[in-house]
This record gives structure tokens, sequence and C-alpha cells, in this order.
């Protein structure tokens, strides 16, 4: 198993104790790119000389964590890591589960990518076209040791393409939460689960602060 497969594994699980038309044709090699300029601006923020030692490492996580709100929709990964849970919940309690994935989401991979992620040769690979019209971008991290595939799932929105789901190593980020919250809502209650949030937040701004 590899370095990267275990840090997916562990982040993301979370400690709860728990046919083409013209236009699609078009559009190919429009999510490529907007991962492209992801992984790069993620690069450079972990090798920029002045960003650079332990005292820097806040700083560094602030603009990662801004990375990562302004290019994927955690909203939507909110809603599909319920999947069937989500059309029977409350518009109160929809709202206050969305409102902690996306912080809970926002740090994990903001600590993967600090602990992680460094100067990477990335290769890209097919730019694949799902039945729902979103975007599969295909990419490998060439390392001396280990080559590690990471795909990305995209869809558009607002006229840009937003990261939806990453799949490092054949492991879905989002199906890792899906199956950590079933587990919760099976031996327990929505409400449960929800109260385990709600304390893993304190933690991560009690952290913050």
């Amino acid at each position: 198993m590899s370095v990267l497969r275990v840090f997916c594994l562990f982040f993301f699980a979370l400690p709860l104790l728990f046919g083409m038309n013209s236009l699609a044709m078009a559009e190919r090699g429009g999510a490529t790119l907007q991962v492209k300029e992801v992984l790069n601006r993620a690069m450079e923020i972990q090798t920029d000389p002045e960003l650079a030692g332990e005292e820097n490492r806040q700083e560094r996580a602030r603009l990662i964590r801004q990375l990562i709100a302004d290019n994927f929709d955690a909203q939507t990964m909110a809603e599909n890591s319920l999947e069937n849970h989500w059309g029977a919940l409350p518009a109160s309690q929809r709202n206050e589960f969305r409102d902690l994935f996306i912080v809970l989401f926002q740090d994990s991979y903001t600590r993967m990518v600090l602990n992680f992620l460094v100067e990477e040769d990335v290769r890209y690979g097919e730019e694949e076209i799902p039945a729902d019209e979103g975007r599969k971008v295909q990419t490998t991290i060439m390392r001396v040791s280990e080559h590690i595939p990471v795909d990305y799932t995209l869809h558009r929105e607002a006229g840009r393409w937003l990261i939806t789901d990453v799949e490092i190593d054949g492991v879905s980020i989002v199906n890792n939460y899906r199956n950590s919250f079933n587990r919760v809502i099976r031996a327990s209650s929505f409400s449960d689960l929800l109260e385990r949030l709600r304390a893993q937040k304190e933690v991560i701004m009690a952290h913050e602060t």
C-alpha cells in the first residue's frame, strides 16, 4: 500500500469511531487544465522559499485551504457522502451537515497536501466523460520508488470546472466519507453523527486559534 493511500485512508475516514455531443467535444481538455492549475498552485505554495519551515506552516495551510475552497465543490461532496440519507433530512439538518462537512473536508485535505505533496512530476492521462456529462481527469504522480494514480472527478458549475471527488490509488475520498458516516448512522443515528462532527469542528477551530 502506497504512502499516499495510507494518508487518504487516515485523513478521510475521520476519527468518528465511525454518448458525446458537440459541446462536450469542444470542452474536452478544460477539466484537465483546471486540475493542472490547482496542482501547480499547491506545489508553488509548498515550495515557496518565503513560506518554508514549520514557522510558516499556518500560512501555507491558509493558502491551501483557500485553494481548496475555490476549486472543490464541497457542497456537492457533502450531499454525495450521505447518498440516500440526504433526501430524508429536514433542511436544518442538511444545512448544518453541509457546513460541518465543508470545514472537516477542507481541514483534512489541507493537512494531506501539507504532509505529502511537494514538487511532483505529474503525468496527465485521459480525460473521460462519464454518463453524467462531468469529467474524470486521470493523473499519475511519478516518483522513483512508486507511481501513484490520482483521478479527479469534476462537474461544471457557473461556467467553470469544480472537483467533486478524488480517487487516490483506487480509494475514493467521497466513498471513504460515505462508509464512515453510514457506520455511525447505522450504529446509532444521524443526530449522533452530527454531534461527532460538531466535536471534530471544535478541535479544528481550537487548533487554528
